[in-house]
């Protein structure tokens, strides 16, 4: 695993009004930046004590790329699903799993979920 994707589940477009609502109201969300010339929408580094990733909308709306696969990373997905009101798949670039994040409620489930997935 590179690098975390989440879409939607019905695949509707992602609101930016609400991306912004949580990385200007969660905490660990810092530096937030709109129109990045990677083409993001809005971006910002969601930031641990020894830990961080970078949290993106893409231009299109349809996907936010989370960088790495530590434990921020899982956890900044976390947050994002707590906070949006559909069920958000998480896939990772290899695509070597497609999960339902709702379906798990802390990092090490959902690490072990994709353990599982990708040992299938």
């Amino acid at each position: 695993m590179h690098n975390i994707m989440l879409f939607n589940a019905d695949d509707r477009p992602f609101d930016v009004a609400s991306i912004n609502r949580i990385f200007q109201s969660e905490n660990g969300f810092h530096d937030v930046r709109f129109n990045e010339p990677g083409g993001a929408v809005i971006e910002a580094d969601y930031v641990e004590p020894d830990d961080s990733t970078i949290v993106g909308l893409s231009g299109n709306r349809n996907r936010i790329s989370l960088s790495g696969t530590s434990d921020a990373t899982f956890h900044a997905a976390l947050i994002l699903q707590r906070n949006l009101e559909t069920p958000l798949r998480i896939i990772d670039t290899e695509y070597s799993f497609d999960l339902i994040l709702r379906d798990y409620p802390d990092a090490e489930t959902l690490r072990a979920a994709i353990a599982n997935a990708q040992a299938s």
